[in-house]
């Protein structure tokens, strides 16, 4: 017969509690980064837990998943969106799928406008992030001003963090975003299927490359070009429309369709550039806006949805204890929807 082979016996957070003195709850408190505890006690439950070589139970965590699955939530404590300034628009469509998601996991998500002059100076921000009993971070940048950004000199180290969209440069945080790219794509494949093949591109400078990483432009240019050759891109800076420009450039590329960014440039662009959208010309945005009944076609890229995964990237890190600025940082990507609309037609 052979031996039987002692099995080493798993670390639990009783063994942990008893080696602390504390109360086993606490410890599963500490361990999952609980507001309600100190740094102080958080620090030491989770030093303790790594020196006596725990690891959590899958099938414990598993069976609490389902649990909290089956129950009312309670209340964990606060998410932190940390955004330019408060009641802006790009912030204010993540906020409603961060929010509404949040409140499902137990959390609330509360705003904070870190370009508050009195913010800037980091260790500020970082006392009233922990006065507030931040258990993790949003972050949304949404701004070309990169420098100012690198001016947050905000403790990263103490809260998991997630950062929404392509804009933040620094520091480097999991990210999660739209996927630009594969939007652009998207939509230049929709045009050539209704039978549309001269195709423009028209979009902000600074949006193009800093809010999108230049996703558009990289989707945009691959579909083209398997066409022939791609008409030049025309840019504006900021909300700067050149009617003169538009003209003479849908005039000699004499295109049947132009992609835009936004919705509201799809309009001007319908409103200056000389031509009937859609019987003589199509007009597409890779950023749909039908909040407001908007009839533009082109790619809704779901902001709600984009702000909802944040959250459950960012509730993960702090299950799984994962603070400050990542070795690895990993980016998930929402693919937009096709959006009817009344600007295009099928043109054979």
């Amino acid at each position: 017969m052979l031996a039987r082979i002692p099995m080493s016996k798993r670390v639990t957070i009783q063994d942990i509690a008893k080696k602390l003195g504390i109360h086993f709850t606490t410890v599963g408190r500490g361990l999952r980064n609980d507001p309600r505890l100190t740094e102080a006690t958080i620090q030491k439950i989770q030093r303790m837990a790594a020196k006596m070589g725990y690891q959590p139970d899958p099938n414990a965590r598993a069976m609490a998943a389902h649990r909290q699955a089956i129950r009312p939530p309670t209340q964990h404590g606060n998410l932190i969106m940390l955004t330019p300034q408060l009641s802006s628009t790009a912030p204010n469509i993540y906020l409603e799928g961060a929010r509404e998601r949040a409140k499902q996991l137990g959390y609330q998500v509360e705003e904070i406008a870190w370009r508050d002059p009195e913010l800037l100076t980091g260790p500020r921000l970082t006392q009233i992030l922990r006065s507030r009993g931040a258990a993790g971070l949003l972050v949304y940048h949404g701004i070309s001003d990169v420098p100012l950004m690198r001016r947050l000199k905000l403790d990263w180290s103490l809260f998991p963090a997630v950062s929404l969209g392509t804009s933040l440069l620094w520091p480097p945080l999991h990210q999660v975003s739209a996927n630009h790219y594969r939007n652009a794509r998207q939509l230049v494949r929709k045009l050539m299927a209704l039978g549309y093949r001269r195709i423009g591109f028209y979009v902000d400078a600074d949006l193009n490359t800093i809010r999108t990483d230049s996703g558009w432009r990289a989707g945009y240019l691959v579909e083209m070009e398997r066409n022939g050759p791609t008409p030049p891109p025309l840019y504006r800076k900021k909300d700067h429309y050149d009617e003169s420009a538009i003209r003479n450039w849908v005039r000699q590329n004499q295109f049947d369709a132009i992609l835009t960014d936004y919705s509201y440039a799809a309009q001007r662009v319908i409103s200056l550039c000389g031509r009937k959208v859609p019987e003589e010309m199509g007009v597409v945005t890779l950023n749909v806006d039908d909040s407001k009944g908007s009839a533009i076609s082109g790619i809704d890229q779901h902001f709600p949805g984009v702000g909802a995964m944040g959250v459950n990237f960012l509730v993960n890190l702090i299950h799984t204890h994962e603070r400050g600025i990542p070795e690895l940082p990993q980016r998930l990507l929402l693919e937009g929807t096709w959006f009817e609309g009344s600007t295009v037609r099928r043109m054979h």
